[in-house]
């Protein structure tokens, strides 16, 4: 028996009843996609071979690649998404959930090494933003997004010809909806790859949802926002206070932020998406 479910980037899930046991299939026939999410997949598979606490990361069993289509074959875990877990957790809970982040972002960090970046990365993906823009009809002519790229190309040609941050690890994809929640062991999904394989990306990420509700936006269900917005908020301050020991983070967090938003603005089309955007990159800008 098979069980359709949506899923992101244009892959299909489907829930898998193996007999004794349930497992998932993700697979694509995007012949563009294949190769990076055979990446994904081999990311995850190394992830999860490694022992962190109360963090734990499904196991692939099988990755069938062809020129035309990729499956992957992976464990199914019985979870709660984030926001049926906000909405029953009490604050022990939620402080227990914030310590597991700030270990997996620790032992990322202590897998890392610190390492200079030319800022020709930042500007060259930048300037893939922009060409991405320049395709995108729904917002290319927007004036308020011509003058948020003008602002932000002068926060980026203003960098350090070196930036100096940890280089190593990361998940590349740290959000609340890419966590499921079982009991006091959090499983992370949809690995991805990164143009630049840091723990800062990974804080930048859990700061998009935590800071700016995006996944919150993204959710297509009622939800108590209230509650929402109030464990966001402590989950957002406990990050930004601890990571705030590291001169990296306090250097870059922003510059960063700024272009993971200008990456998820390049492909917006419906303009509460584009009016959330604009008013996330301002206030960063």
């Amino acid at each position: 028996m098979e069980i359709e479910i949506r899923g992101h980037s244009g892959c299909q899930i489907d829930i898998v009843n193996g007999g004794d046991s349930l497992f998932i299939n993700k697979s694509t026939r995007d012949k563009n996609y294949i190769p990076r999410l055979y990446k994904q997949a081999l990311k995850q598979c190394n992830a999860s071979k490694i022992a962190y606490q109360h963090i734990r990361v499904p196991k692939i069993y099988g990755i069938e690649r062809m020129d035309e289509y990729l499956n992957i074959k992976m464990e199914y875990i019985y979870s709660k998404n984030y926001v049926d877990y906000f909405e029953d957790a009490g604050f022990d809970q939620i402080s227990y959930f914030i310590k597991a982040l700030k270990i997996f972002i620790d032992s990322e960090i202590e897998n890392s090494k610190m390492t200079p970046i030319n800022k020709n990365v930042v500007i060259n993906k930048y300037n893939d933003v922009c060409d991405k823009v320049a395709k995108n009809d729904f917002i290319s002519k927007d004036t308020d997004i011509k003058i948020i790229l003008e602002k932000s190309s002068i926060v980026f040609n203003e960098l350090d010809e070196e930036i100096n941050i940890p280089v190593g690890q990361c998940h590349g994809d740290l959000t609340f909806s890419n966590i499921l929640f079982n009991g006091n062991n959090y499983y992370l999904i949809d690995f991805l790859d990164s143009f630049l394989e840091s723990p800062l990306l990974d804080l930048v990420k859990i700061r998009q949802d935590s800071n700016y509700g995006w996944s919150q936006l993204m959710y297509g269900h009622d939800f108590d926002s209230v509650r929402m917005r109030i464990i966001s908020d402590k989950i957002d301050k406990e990050i930004d206070i601890y990571y705030s020991n590291y001169d990296w983070y306090n250097k870059y967090y922003s510059t960063f932020q700024l272009m993971n938003f200008l990456r998820v603005i390049q492909y917006a089309k419906e303009e509460r998406t584009v009016a959330f955007l604009k008013n996330v990159l301002n206030s960063i800008l």
